[in-house]
Parts: C-alpha cells; sequence; structure tokens
C-alpha cells in the first residue's frame, strides 16, 4: 500500500513488532549482514556501545602512550588549585570534575610525552600544557565526530533498505556519497554537531532536540542535496507533536540494557540491531504525515510498506523488488560485481602504494604509542614489503570473487592470516628477529596473527579489491604507457638496491629512522 493513500497511524504495538520482525524473522542471512555491517562501523569506531567491551578489544587502538604517572598528578595538581576549581563544591571537584580530567589527561598521555621531551618548559609552563591538551582533546573530538556522523549516514541508507526487502547490499552504505555528494553531506553533517552540542550543554534543550533533529541525518540518507536548513526544517515537522512518543518508545526498550551489560556480544547481537532499526522505523512512520511537504522524498521505493508487511499481507518473497533512485557508488570502469583487469604496471604500483601506506601506519603508530620514531620493516626505504605483497596477492588472487562477498570475506582473511604468518615465522628464523608480536591480543595464534588484525585486514582487502585498486589502474591509466613503466622501473630499481642494501650490512633492526640510514652512509663511505 502506498503511503500517500494510508491513513498515518502511530501504534506502539505495530512499531515493535516491525522492528521485531525486520530484524530477526527475515532469515539468517539478512540478519547477519546486518550485524556485519554494524560490527564494521563499530569496528573503526563509528559506533560506541558497550558490546560488552569485545569491540574494543578487537579494535586496534593507539591512543594511550607510556606516560609517567607523576606528569598527570602534576597537571591534576594544578587543575585542583585553580581558582575555577577551588570555587567549586568538594563532591563536584572530587568526584566528577577531576575523574574526568584524569580520564582525558590518559587517554591523551602522548601529547603529554611530547611536552616532557623538554622537563624546563612543562615545569614552566604547565598551565600552557594542560590548556593545549584540552583544545587538542576538543578540535579532535570535533573533527572525529563531523567524520564520523557524517560516514553513519551510510549506515543509516543501509538500515533503511534493510526495511524494505530481504537481503540488502553492504555496498549501499557507500551509496549517499556517489555523484561527488560527500563534501556536502560533510558540510551539512558538521552543521548538525555542532548545533547538537550546543544544545547539549542546556542539557534539557539537547534532549528535546534529539528527538526534534533525528530524523536529519535520514533524510541526508535519502536525499544527499538537501541543504541543513531544508533537513532542519522538515525534521522539526515530521516530529512535531511526537517527541514525547518518539522518546516512549524508546524507553520501551531500556531492558535491553540489562542483556547489553551482562551477557557478551548481546549488544553487537541484539540492542544495536533493534536501536537502529527503530530510528530508522520512526523515521518512516513519521515520513508518512499527510501535512508535511512530501517534495524532498525522492525514493518512490520508500512509500512502499514494510517488507515483513508486505510477505504477511500475502505477497510471495521472491516477488518483492525494490529499485533505487539513488544508484551505488561507481568507480569508473569498474563494478561491484565483476571481477576488474589490471595490467603489470598497476599491480607494481599497487605493491608500492600499499608498501607506503603500511610504512607510514606502522612508523605512525609507534611515534604515538612509544614516542620513538622506528623505520619499521627489515629494510632501508620507506616501504614495508608484506603490506605490498599481502595487498597485490589479495586483489589478484581474489578479485575474481568480487561477485561473491562472503567467499571474498573469508578467503581475504584466510590469505592474509597466511602471509602474516609465514612472513613473520620466516624473518624471526633467518633474522632472529620479531617485527610483531600479538601475544597481548586476544584470539591469536602464538603471537603472530591475531583476530584483530585479520579483520584490520579483512577491511583493507574489500577496500583495496573495490575502491582503491581500480582508483589505482585509473591513475596508471592517465599516465599512459609509456610515463607508467618508467615510474614503474625507477621505484623497481630503488627497491633492489634496498635489497642489495639489506643482503651486504644486514636487515633495518628498526632502532629508529636515520639511525640506520645514517649507519649505512658511514660504511659505504668506509668502503
Amino acid at each position: 500500500m502506498n503511503s500517500d493513500t494510508a491513513e498515518f497511524r502511530w501504534s506502539f504495538r505495530e512499531i515493535r513488532s516491525r522492528i521485531r520482525r525486520t530484524v530477526f524473522t527475515k532469515g539468517l542471512k539478512p540478519y547477519f549482514v546486518l550485524i556485519l555491517i554494524i560490527f564494521l562501523f563499530s569496528f573503526i569506531g563509528i559506533l560506541q556501545y558497550n558490546a560488552s567491551g569485545l569491540i574494543n578489544t578487537l579494535d586496534m587502538q593507539f591512543g594511550r602512550g607510556i606516560v609517567q604517572k607523576d606528569d598527570i598528578l602534576n597537571i591534576l595538581d594544578y587543575v585542583r588549585n585553580t581558582e575555577l576549581i577551588q570555587s567549586m563544591p568538594e563532591f563536584v571537584r572530587e568526584e566528577i570534575v577531576i575523574p574526568v580530567i584524569w580520564s582525558i589527561l590518559s587517554t591523551y598521555s602522548w601529547l603529554i610525552n611530547l611536552f616532557a621531551m623538554n622537563r624546563a618548559y612543562m615545569a614552566r609552563n604547565i598551565g600552557e600544557v594542560f590548556v593545549f591538551i584540552m583544545l587538542f582533546m576538543v578540535l579532535y573530538k570535533g573533527i572525529t565526530s563531523f567524520f564520523k556522523k557524517t560516514l553513519a549516514v551510510g549506515l543509516n541508507r543501509a538500515v533503511m533498505e534493510n526495511r524494505f526487502q530481504r537481503d540488502v547490499k553492504i555496498r549501499r552504505i557507500l551509496a549517499p556519497f556517489g555523484n561527488h555528494k560527500f563534501l556536502h553531506v560533510i558540510g551539512v553533517m558538521c552543521i548538525y554537531v555542532i548545533v547538537m552540542s550546543l544544545w547539549w550543554i542546556t542539557i534539557i534543550g539537547g534532549i528535546i532536540k534529539h528527538y526534534q533533529y533525528l530524523c536529519v541525518p535520514y533524510l541526508l540518507a535519502e536525499n544527499p542535496d538537501l541543504s541543513w536548513k531544508q533537513a532542519r526544517n522538515l525534521s522539526k515537522k515530521m516530529t512535531h507533536g511526537y517527541k514525547w512518543k518518539m522518546f516512549l518508545l524508546e524507553m520501551s526498550y531500556l531492558y535491553l540494557l540489562i542483556p547489553g551489560f551482562l551477557i557478551p556480544l548481546s549488544d553487537l547481537f541484539l540492542v544495536m540491531p533493534i536501536d537502529y532499526t527503530m530510528d530508522a522505523e520512526m523515521y518512516f512512520t513519521l515520513r508518512q504525515r499527510p501535512d508535511i511537504n512530501r517534495s524532498k522524498f525522492i525514493e518512490t521505493a520508500f512509500d512502499n510498506d514494510a517488507y515483513v508487511d508486505r510477505v504477511k499481507a500475502g505477497e510471495k518473497p521472491e516477488d518483492i523488488h525494490q529499485e533505487y533512485l539513488m544508484p551505488d557508488l561507481h568507480i569508473r570502469n569498474s563494478s561491484f560485481d565483476e571481477a576488474d583487469s589490471y595490467h603489470i604496471t598497476d599491480y607494481i604500483a599497487m605493491f608500492f602504494i600499499f608498501c607506503f601506506i603500511g610504512w607510514l601506519w606502522e612508523v605512525g603508530l609507534h611515534l604515538v604509542k612509544d614516542m620513538v620514531f622506528v623505520n619499521r620493516g627489515v629494510m632501508y626505504g620507506p616501504w614495508l614489503p608484506i603490506y605490498g605483497a599481502g595487498g597485490v596477492c589479495i586483489i589478484a588472487l581474489l578479485n575474481k570473487l568480487k561477485h561473491h562477498k562472503l567467499k571474498l570475506f573469508i578467503c581475504t582473511m584466510l590469505l592474509c592470516g597466511v602471509i602474516e604468518y609465514f612472513t613473520s615465522f620466516v624473518i624471526e628464523f633467518f633474522n632472529n628477529m620479531s617485527y610483531w608480536d600479538y601475544h597481548n591480543m586476544q584470539l591469536n595464534l602464538n603471537g603472530r596473527v591475531c583476530l584483530a588484525g585479520l579483520i584490520a585486514f579483512d577491511i583493507g582487502g574489500f577496500l583495496g579489491i573495490f575502491i582503491v585498486g581500480p582508483l589505482i589502474r585509473n591513475l596508471m591509466h592517465r599516465l599512459g604507457p609509456k610515463k607508467a613503466k618508467i615510474v614503474c622501473s625507477v621505484l623497481v630499481t630503488l627497491f633492489v638496491i634496498d635489497m642489495i642494501c639489506c643482503s651486504v650490512f644486514g636487515p633495518n633492526a628498526g632502532e629508529g629512522v636515520g639511525v640506520p640510514i645514517s649507519s649505512l652512509l658511514l660504511r659505504l663511505l668506509i668502503c
């Protein structure tokens, strides 16, 4: 039934029933696809839920560095003795403010490490150090919040489509950002985050605006061309008179907090699917209001009844097909379901790009974590062959599985695991060195591979096959065959020279960027 002709009604029983059936009754595959989408967004930090600590365990965070406890205590003493803090009631100061500041300083302890390199400066300007850390925290949280809220629009799109069909494609999380819409969506969501942050300062106003603007991300997921003013005004009209009912609907699921805290994985498999499906269901219920301007609702497929309602009404599941106005994110000369063709120069370019990205990641990781500028890897140049070899192997061997996403996911994880384990074994056997150790990670195999790393590699493999690989190929084709061959020849020559140096002087020991290279140059001059 088309919503234009349906009578608008808000029924708690019907909405809750539809949420339950949408999440749990369409079959195992749709359910696990929804779980996988939510997990991916949780893994990269866009969703923040309890998940009984599992997602945070899997997430390879590196924000906390090694810091002297006395440094934090000195900053806390300074803050505690300021006039503003002293004017607060003792309970507020000692039980709320100081613990919050302690948490912030612990989280950004690597910044304290930077200042602690100059002890005299830190002793003279401890207040300036504290202010800088707080400003950095606000700036960092603001930027990451904008980015995460923007990407969450893609999650909203997948959950919305999950309401109207049995199987939603994972690639639909990228659909709202096609046709150069990404920067526009970022702009609108930036305003959304700023406005909501200011309203939350008043607490009561934040609660009201949370419901009043709840439809904004979903409106953008349906129509990315909407401006902030258009999305805001339409969301206000949609929720007018229903904010209390929206609140009561959320409160009716309050009992889910119990298993969320007590039962491992219940957040991921129960709470989050219901939560996001509930928000989408509220959006589509309010979308049926006859007293609002419907010109901004561009997806006619969203005017249909939910998939579970159509099946309940007697329609056959195989006869329910949805066509959406918003196309998939498209990369020129590539498809989400057909294997791409590559030339040898494309693979060479991929190898070195992945090597360099891996090198930047490893160097940055140790710089933030241990405050040591370490030249990671067995070679002297800015490349880590394991990343390049892994990326190229994934694309070359698994590209043909683009049409079968589950097989691709499993095979990518297995291939990455074999490459990482074998590389670790070979390096340790021949060089008596261990360049990574996952013994402190859960679900590891002899410290050489771990589940968190394999999932990260899996995500990277999907990005490589569906996005990065085709983009690199298009870039090499834009250079032309002659220039592409010259670039590849230069890179291969430099790599071979590096290999010769490693065989003559021994592999890089990872003692720090510049140290092995300086020693190498000294040996060359002596020779």
